[in-house]
């Protein structure tokens, strides 16, 4: 399998992963739930991974997405920009979490502060990601970000 299709098979992992690792860890800390929070850093972890694995091979789709006369280099640049700045706050999360995820197993004072600290910024990292992926969107499909022109039925008259 080339690069090209493994990120277009990957990079819906860390969109919806974090979200839903966020949301788990909120019902975590709410249920005052240990064993739930550390599925919810599980959620995260895996979800940074392929977040890893995506903008490991966002280089060669870019190169095989060039090749394709009609695509706006500009928005294969954005979405290149985006994702080189969203792989910092992943690259972070994955480590906060897997840092929280052996506090709350080990029980140590710190995995509440750890939590929250998580939960911030899984928050700020799922607008990196998502936004990257909106850009990435774009690059195949032109009509999203655009107004799509209300048509009149003639039968509605």
């Amino acid at each position: 399998m080339d690069a090209t299709r493994i990120h277009l098979l990957i990079t819906h992992l860390p969109v919806f992963g974090i979200f839903l690792g966020t949301l788990v860890l909120v019902f975590g800390l709410i249920r005052k739930d240990s064993q739930v929070k550390i599925v919810s850093y599980a959620i995260i972890v895996i979800s940074i991974v392929g977040g890893i694995i995506a903008f490991q091979t966002g280089e060669g789709a870019e190169h095989a997405v060039e090749k394709i006369a009609g695509l706006s280099d500009d928005a294969i640049e954005e979405h290149e920009e985006s994702a080189e700045l969203a792989v910092w706050f992943i690259y972070s999360l994955g480590l906060l979490s897997l840092l929280a995820l052996y506090f709350e197993v080990k029980g140590k004072a710190l995995a509440k502060l750890f939590s929250y600290v998580v939960l911030a910024i899984s928050v700020i990292t799922f607008y990196f990601v998502a936004n990257t992926a909106s850009l990435g969107g774009k690059i195949r499909h032109s009509e999203i970000g655009k107004e799509q022109p209300v048509q009149n039925d003639e039968r509605d008259e």
